[in-house]
């Protein structure tokens, strides 16, 4: 019920109370009129509140068109607001069209640099010495790895991101992933224990394959010598090193975007974007990612498959 209205029904009571009193007049014709103002109030107020609780249901929802404007102001108010969705509408789609040229450019930029990668991967692999020939191949590993953490970053930020879940080998994956990054280990003296079992799960392994990269090279980084056991289940990969570990005020924080922690900052290099991306790829493909740690006593990381 509007307020106004109901101080200007009682106005006009108090007004005819006034006229009846000063003639003189029998009260039970007033109060007659008054009861039957009163009723039709009530039925008023009945109707007003059912036509504004429907259409708060749909501005609630959203269903703005069905709004049929009841006055010159809502119709302005209508006005402003689909001028403001045509203009949200073209700001968004500018966004995306701009969002689309930028991965264009990374797609094509990532696979450009690969051309000149590869050509140094095999003029590199002609030095004779060992100790250069395998620092410059970690470095084009390296390389290699910061190009697709640029095309993995942007495409999970895109909810159109093609994931393809299959019934997925994991030892294979683990295997693809020691392989690819065997220079590494061996520049730093790590050496790797792992025993290959039968464990398969529906995920998608391009996404996994790139999570496991990111948790090896973050324990390679850290370590130094020693071994990094990794095993596998069903449900799960687990890399365990022994490393300079992650102290325990890092942990909460290990998953924020640029966060880099102690090591991070003495390391100079790091991004704080790897174990971020982990994180989000993982949750993306149905799993999740666990790390256990304490300072000086290694890192094990969990990549959980739940699909």
């Amino acid at each position: 019920m509007r307020l106004p209205f109901i101080i200007w029904w009682l106005v006009f009571e108090a007004v005819m109370f006034f006229v009846f009193f000063l003639y003189d007049l029998t009260l039970i014709p007033f109060l007659h009129l008054t009861l039957l103002f009163a009723f039709a109030i009530v039925i008023a107020g009945i109707i007003d509140f059912l036509a504004k609780n429907r259409k708060h249901r749909l501005l609630t929802n959203k269903h703005v068109d069905m709004v049929e404007p009841q006055d010159y102001i809502e119709k302005d108010y209508r006005e402003i607001i689909e001028e403001l969705e045509m203009l949200n509408r073209q700001i968004r789609d500018k966004a995306n069209s701009d969002y689309n040229d930028m991965l264009d450019y990374f797609t094509v930029w990532a696979h450009q640099i690969k051309t000149p990668i590869a050509a140094l991967s095999l003029t590199v692999q002609n030095i004779e010495d060992d100790s250069l020939r395998q620092m410059l191949q970690s470095e084009l590993i390296r390389t290699e790895e910061y190009a697709d953490m640029v095309m993995n970053y942007l495409r999970l930020r895109d909810d159109s991101s093609d994931y393809v879940f299959e019934n997925t080998d994991l030892t294979s994956v683990v295997r693809q992933e020691i392989r690819r990054m065997r220079t590494l280990f061996i520049s730093k003296k790590i050496s790797v224990s792992f025993e290959p079992c039968e464990a398969y799960a529906v995920t998608d392994r391009r996404w996994l394959e790139f999570a496991l990269g990111q948790v090896l090279t973050n324990s390679i980084k850290y370590s130094n010598g020693g071994t990094i056991t990794i095993s596998v289940s069903p449900k799960s990969i687990t890399v365990k090193d022994e490393g300079i570990g992650i102290s325990e005020e890092d942990l909460p924080r290990i998953f924020e975007k640029g966060y880099t922690g102690y090591n991070g900052r003495s390391d100079k290099k790091s991004t704080g974007i790897g174990l971020y991306l982990v994180k989000r790829a993982m949750v993306a493909i149905g799993g999740d990612i666990e790390i256990r740690s304490a300072q000086g006593e290694g890192t094990t990381a969990e990549l959980i498959i739940k699909r």
